[in-house]
């Protein structure tokens, strides 16, 4: 069931790997928040990510990453 209205304006994933891409997903898909923000190390597996639309962007600075996050 997808959520009538987002419940977040924008998450911050800290890992964008297995689990936390697939969170990213699933919570977009579901509706629950706007804009999916990934941070990690390597910009190139961040680049997948967001290719893959598991996150919408991604920073590889983590305080970057998390400002403006509920």
């Amino acid at each position: 069931m997808r959520a009538a209205l987002p419940i977040f304006k924008q998450m911050t994933i800290v890992g964008v790997g297995l689990l936390g891409g697939s969170l990213g997903m699933i919570c977009k898909q579901q509706g629950l928040v706007e804009k999916v923000i990934g941070a990690g190390r390597r910009a190139e597996n961040l680049k997948k990510a967001v290719a893959l639309k598991a996150i919408d962007r991604y920073s590889t600075n983590l305080a970057e990453a998390a400002s403006g996050s509920d």
